[in-house]
């Protein structure tokens, strides 16, 4: 997270959190995150452990079992006080220890009070498919909500996160900031998500199309057209920008 926080030098970043077992791996990752300049929490709900994945299983894809995307464990001093031997004498050992405690199923509502103690900034939780859980969230302090599904990767035959988008609205769109995921592709879909009561969207696989074509530049590449595509649709609905834009919008 460091290395991620100074390559963005003075650009605005959040931190997500997949929220480790063992609690001073918690707090020393939302220490090391605020130091490093991250200003917004996002709580990742809708892992709390890894669902059946055929195509991952048939093509043995988990590169955490490799050390692979765990360097904010491996390079943390309260997951290395667990270890027998530093990760590069030992990296099987280390795997097994991630492996322990990167997600706890048996974490709640009254959990985030933890959070609340070793956090300062906005927290966001993400994975809200709800509007009892949208209020639930309101009702412990939360500034936000990400509705998502994990893009469908989670549960088979889970209720579409546009399909949830509007209840959550209704519910807590005045007592907490609204965010959505799953499935934004196009400029259209930020169209609709906005239409249908999302004050932001957050971009997760084309950035990652892009980034695998043409590094940077492909990533700027892909924005740039979504960008463009909204502004377009905007255009062609009628609106100068995103302010106004209804489910109205949609018929």
């Amino acid at each position: 997270m460091e290395q991620v926080a100074e390559a963005m030098g003075d650009a605005e970043r959040w931190f997500q959190l997949y929220w480790p077992k063992d609690p001073e791996v918690a707090r020393s990752f939302l220490g090391r995150a605020k130091a490093a300049g991250y200003s917004v929490l996002v709580v990742t709900l809708d892992t709390p452990l890894l669902s059946w994945r055929p195509r991952d299983l048939d093509q043995a894809y988990l590169p955490f079992l490799r050390g692979v995307g765990t360097a904010n464990y491996f390079s943390d001093p309260a997951f290395q006080a667990g270890l027998a031997k530093p990760v590069h004498e030992d990296l099987n050992a280390a795997v097994l220890h991630f492996v322990g405690m990167f997600s706890d199923p048996a974490k709640t509502w009254p959990d985030l009070a933890f959070l609340r103690e070793n956090w300062d900034g906005p927290i966001i939780l993400k994975g809200v498919l709800h509007p009892d859980d949208a209020r639930l969230a309101a009702d412990a302090g939360m500034d936000g909500v990400v509705v998502s599904n994990h893009g469908g990767r989670q549960v088979a035959g889970a209720i579409g996160a546009a399909d949830a988008l509007p209840g959550v609205v209704e519910a807590v769109g005045d007592r907490l900031t609204v965010l959505f995921d799953s499935g934004v592709r196009t400029g259209d879909d930020v169209f609709k998500a906005l239409a249908l009561g999302a004050r932001a969207v957050l971009l997760g696989r084309p950035y990652v199309y892009g980034l695998g074509l043409d590094g940077q530049a492909g990533v700027e590449h892909v924005i740039r057209c979504l960008l463009a595509e909204l502004d377009l649709t905007l255009a062609l609905s009628g609106h100068a920008g995103c302010a106004g834009v209804t489910s109205v919008d949609l018929i």
